[in-house]
């Protein structure tokens, strides 16, 4: 493959990574915005970042499949106009479309989450690391400019939070068009031999490694969307301004990037990955110990670099096992499927019950104690994940 193709190719990953969580993060910073104007309760408001995460849950499993008879570039490029359409919808319907465009936007994030691994693995298999690296990090980086320019534009440049949601429909257009050359590069010998080969092997889902791998996604998924969610208001249930819980929530996801950026690119020099993951996952663990009795803007600073250093690096190495545990891009775009299908689906529940816990007790120290216990069981799942072995074929 001639650089001037590979470069393009990544350009191409790096501006579908850009589409894949901002549509999401986008939401929370103004959800109280929305929740206003649609009288919503508290529960449906909070819905409204859960919907993504069950859609992902239930598509992930087929577009391995799809992608197999229609070729990965036409199967992306589906996603993406799913996404335009949501985000159109979104914005310019009603409350009933406020939650079926979440819905569109979804099933559009799920087709990419599940397809970009697989093309990584099967367009760099020799450069798994860096590619996945420059992949998770644009994804990151741009989860958190989402978190962060939506009131800027719904409150400060009075776009209303309408508008500020809609922003992100033009970033998925440009994406359309540079994403259109591999429309016609996806549809020769190489996606039929490569994509659709071993198709009647054994059943990923019958792979114990496969299921560590799933578990691993699961988990960190869960206390990433639990902290997206909730972070603000366990920041302000300490007793700190709703400016500061702001910036914390922003804080939280740049200072991870360091390690999103690194950590596959590491993964990948190594056989296995049981010491950077145990690493990784410790950090995780201070951050959250500490954020549990934190009570000053210097502790919870502190704390939160550790989570954002562990958080970045457990997202960053979930991506990377989908590649390194897989012998070829067939069973990438499965494993793939399978850990973001179950993952999610384990992810879905966090945020929901961290609420509901919260509303019976009027306090996050229980369920700071159980992300504690949650990053416990990630070092746990990481230590079997990280075994230098690939799914059976």
């Amino acid at each position: 493959m001639k650089k001037a193709t590979k470069i393009f190719i990544i350009l191409s990953i790096v501006f579908i990574s850009f589409n894949l969580r901002a549509p999401i993060t986008a939401v929370g910073s103004i959800i109280d915005l929305i929740k206003n104007e649609y009288n919503l309760s508290s529960g449906m408001a909070g819905f409204i970042t859960t919907l993504p995460l069950i859609a992902f849950a239930v598509v992930s499993p087929f577009v391995s499949q799809i992608s197999s008879k229609l070729g990965y570039g036409l199967t992306m490029l589906s996603g993406l106009v799913f996404m335009i359409v949501g985000e159109i919808i979104r914005s310019y319907t009603n409350s009933f479309g406020l939650f079926a465009g979440t819905t569109l936007i979804g099933i559009g994030i799920a087709i990419g989450n599940v397809l970009i691994p697989s093309i990584i693995k099967l367009r760099f298999s020799k450069n798994v690391g860096i590619v996945t690296s420059i992949y998770t990090t644009s994804m990151c980086i741009f989860a958190a400019v989402g978190s962060g320019v939506s009131v800027p534009l719904a409150v400060g440049l009075d776009f209303g939070w309408r508008n500020a949601l809609a922003v992100w429909t033009v970033l998925t257009l440009i994406t359309v068009f540079i994403w259109f050359p591999q429309l016609k590069k996806s549809k020769g010998s190489m996606s039929k031999e490569t994509m659709i080969k071993d198709s009647k092997g054994k059943s990923i889902w019958k792979s114990p490694l496969a299921w560590w791998v799933t578990l691993f996604m699961g988990t960190q998924s869960l206390l990433f969307y639990c902290l997206v969610a909730w972070l603000p208001s366990i920041i302000t249930s300490k007793g700190m301004s709703a400016e500061f819980s702001g910036m914390m929530a922003l804080l939280f996801q740049l200072v991870g990037l360091p390690a999103t950026l690194l950590m596959p690119i590491i993964a990948d020099r190594f056989k296995d990955q049981k010491v950077i993951t145990t690493i990784s996952s410790l950090i995780y663990l201070v951050g959250m110990s500490l954020l549990l009795v934190s009570d000053s803007k210097i502790s919870i600073i502190v704390s939160l670099i550790f989570v954002g250093l562990g958080m970045g690096g457990s997202i960053s190495i979930s991506i990377a096992f989908i590649s390194l545990r897989s012998p070829n891009a067939k069973k990438a775009a499965e494993l793939s499927g399978m850990s973001q299908s179950a993952g999610y689906l384990l992810a879905a529940t966090g945020p929901l019950l961290i609420g509901f816990i919260f509303d019976r007790t009027l306090s996050f120290t229980v369920p700071i104690i159980l992300l504690i216990v949650c990053i416990i069981l990630l070092i746990c799942f990481g230590l079997k994940a990280s075994k230098n072995e690939v799914v059976e074929i």
